[in-house]
């Protein structure tokens, strides 16, 4: 089942596709793909892509209100076209389950208390879901 987007990221990704450098695939990741979204909750793309595509990303859109994107930069390591953010699919281990649905460890940070900057980083299980393919 497709999740419902936000109007603003429906326009987002409608953008992402439109490039003259084209994803292959947006994946939809963090609470909202999981299930855990709150009131306020951003929402997490991840998008794979050939080379040349963050660079189309970073000359034509502007950083979106309330979306964290990471792009994939080649097999294995992505990062934010605008942020100083980035990771791996493999220190993830991202796993495909279907060709809709993926899985991956996910790190989220929970503090002592709210707001504050003490706490621990908790490892948990991640759903991600294909929300665009080419």
């Amino acid at each position: 089942m497709q999740p419902i987007l936000a109007p603003h990221v429906r326009t987002f990704v409608d953008c992402l596709t439109d490039l003259p450098v084209q994803p292959s695939s947006v994946w939809l990741i963090g609470s909202q793909a999981s299930g855990r979204a709150q009131a306020g909750s951003d929402t997490d793309l991840l998008v794979f892509g050939p080379p040349g595509l963050i660079d189309a990303i970073r000359a034509t859109l502007s950083q979106p209100h309330g979306i964290d994107c990471m792009v994939l930069v080649n097999g294995d390591d992505f990062e934010d076209p605008w942020q100083e953010k980035g990771g791996s699919l493999s220190r993830w281990r991202w796993a495909l389950k279907s060709a809709t649905e993926a899985q991956y460890e996910g790190n989220k940070f929970i503090a002592d208390e709210p707001g504050g900057s003490l706490g621990q980083f908790e490892t948990r299980q991640e759903r991600a879901i294909r929300i665009w393919s080419s």
